[in-house]
């Protein structure tokens, strides 16, 4: 059994990843922005639930602590959390955030 961290898993991508996870019995650890999104999801699954706005870095070290001490190890990390403004094109958010579209 792997254990599998999704980030943004309260919706979409995110949740139908956990729901596949789950049904294929990995240990599931989930993350969400909100405080009350992440609840109904975790409890369904039997899941550990991590809280963080993942946009500043210390909502970043403070869960990947929580699961370091929690769980020892972590097999797969899916990083689904994301966002962007409604409209604005890939490469656009790329350019606010520093990263790469994969585009040419």
């Amino acid at each position: 059994m792997a254990s599998f961290l999704i980030s943004g898993a309260t919706n979409a991508l995110g949740l139908a990843l956990a729901e596949e996870f789950a049904e294929a019995r990995h240990q599931l650890l989930l993350h969400g922005r909100n405080p009350q999104r992440p609840v109904p999801v975790a409890q369904r699954f039997r899941a550990r639930r991590y809280i963080a706005d993942l946009s500043a870095l210390a909502e970043i070290q403070r869960p990947a602590a929580e699961v370091a001490a929690r769980h020892g190890r972590l097999d797969v990390l899916v990083n689904n959390a994301g966002a962007a403004s409604p409209g604005t094109a890939p490469s656009e958010a790329c350019q606010r955030t520093g990263t790469s579209s994969g585009r040419r």
